[in-house]
């Protein structure tokens, strides 16, 4: 090999530099390089694993906030529909009962106003009758006696009532 210029002594100490070299950069610097990058790709995996179910919780969470949004508003819409026929009955009891009482109060002023007729009735009757009675005395003198008299006053209230 001397031949080409190549020394023997001097390649072989060179290949026994290169692989002491080469382990020591194993040993030293592949070796924790590897491991730093498996340490970060296991980074990553689990930050890619953890983005992965945040995303899922997120989904879940919107979808659950979605279903209590519909439930809330399904029982806003039941609570105004049932607050309105609530309120439908309410105004139709109001209205049957202000009804009633208007009835009862009309049945109580001709019921009152029938007693005034007839109490007026009566008193005119009474005063009818005096006047009848005084008219009597005048026109007829004191010759009548309490029964034909009352015969007369009788018979004369009728006539004012057929009239």
């Amino acid at each position: 090999m001397e031949a080409l210029g190549i020394d023997g002594k001097l390649l072989l100490g060179q290949i026994v530099n290169f692989l002491i070299l080469l382990v020591l950069l194993r040993v030293f610097l592949y070796g924790p390089l590897v491991k730093m990058l498996e340490e970060r790709r296991e980074k990553a995996k689990k930050s890619l694993f953890d983005a992965q179910e945040i995303e899922k919780k997120l989904a879940e969470t919107d979808k659950k906030s979605k279903e209590i949004m519909q439930n809330t508003s399904n029982e806003a819409s039941r609570i105004i529909e049932e607050t309105q026929k609530i309120a439908a009955k309410e105004k139709k009891d109001i209205i049957e009962n202000a009804k009633t009482q208007a009835e009862k109060i009309l049945k109580d002023a001709h019921t009152e106003a029938k007693k005034s007729k007839d109490g007026i009735i009566a008193e005119a009757k009474r005063e009818i009758a005096g006047v009848i009675t005084l008219a009597l005395d005048k026109i007829v003198g004191k010759g009548l006696d309490e029964n034909e008299k009352g015969k007369l006053i009788k018979k004369s209230i009728e006539d004012i009532n057929e009239n």
